[in-house]
């Protein structure tokens, strides 16, 4: 009995075993990884730019459509983490290699270009670490 419950087990364990090595990743791929830069998040805070039209809602303002659009982009891509508006401001959370990283994802927006819009980015440092529902 004892032999055949120790026989099990060490059938059962090497199953286990070839089980895990077949799931794990190859060796270079921690390497990889270690090469790819440490994303840190950081705060971009959206306003009104110099071109914004206050007699037009924001649905009518020039270049709206693509501004959405480069967002949405930049969401499909996993670069925004968070994205609110509070009082006149908007608010995103990018996560990027480097702040001039961020700013370059913001400089490529065609209303940011164009001076609908207007943003400022800052350095985001968690102080207490959680989740966001709404």
């Amino acid at each position: 009995m004892l032999k055949t419950a120790a026989r099990w087990f060490v059938a059962l364990f090497a199953g286990l075993s070839l089980l895990a090595a077949a799931h794990a990743q190859p060796a270079s791929a921690p390497a990889a990884s270690a090469a790819a830069p440490a994303l840190r998040l950081f705060a971009v805070e959206i306003r009104t730019g110099a071109q914004w039209n206050s007699a037009l809602p924001p649905n009518q303002q020039p270049l709206m459509r693509e501004h959405s659009a480069n967002l949405r982009k930049l969401r499909e891509e996993g670069r925004i983490r968070v994205g609110a508006r509070y009082g006149e401001v908007g608010l995103i959370v990018l996560e990027a290699a480097t702040i001039d990283e961020a700013r370059a994802w913001m400089d490529a927006d065609p209303a940011m270009r164009a001076g609908v819009f207007r943003f400022e980015i800052h350095p985001l440092g968690v102080i207490f670490p959680g989740t966001l529902a709404r």
